[in-house]
């Protein structure tokens, strides 16, 4: 199994980038995604501006049950929550359940800092990364035969 992803110009160079849907009960939160893979990352993080589009309020990210964990990101200091098992959906190709981080801070700050897929949703999904900057080509692949 395959799943495509766009190799864009980002931030001064090519990276991978994947368009999915994300979605949660609580709290309450739908939408669609376009985020760089990065596998420097370890965990897979919602970037600010998303937070912001989706219109998720102060209140509902208090509502997360989680110890509010500091990381590494964007050269700074972001501290997040576990948004557990949210579901992502890549387009008709995949979907899965997992954990998200998920930023706490003020979400009125000023953040471009776009949305992380990390290791490890590679990891739980048991997918390698192929990326082939010079032929613009990249995509997901099972690593497991059982897809």
């Amino acid at each position: 199994m395959r799943i495509p992803l766009q190799v864009r110009d980002f931030a001064g160079g090519l990276r991978a980038m994947a368009s999915f849907l994300i979605q949660s009960e609580k709290p309450h939160l739908f939408g669609s995604i376009e985020s760089i893979v990065d596998t420097g990352s370890p965990t897979t993080i919602l970037g600010i501006s998303d937070i912001k589009r989706m219109r998720v309020s102060q209140l509902q990210l208090r509502e997360i049950e989680s110890r509010k964990e500091p990381h590494a990101y964007g050269g700074g200091k972001l501290k997040t929550k576990i948004l557990r098992g949210a579901k992502l959906k890549f387009g008709e190709y995949f979907d899965c359940i997992m954990d998200v981080e998920i930023p706490v801070q003020e979400i009125t700050e000023l953040n471009t800092q776009p949305t992380i897929i990390g290791v490890d949703f590679m990891e739980k999904n048991k997918l390698k990364l192929i990326f082939d900057p010079a032929k613009k080509e990249a995509y997901f692949e099972s690593s497991d035969n059982n897809y």
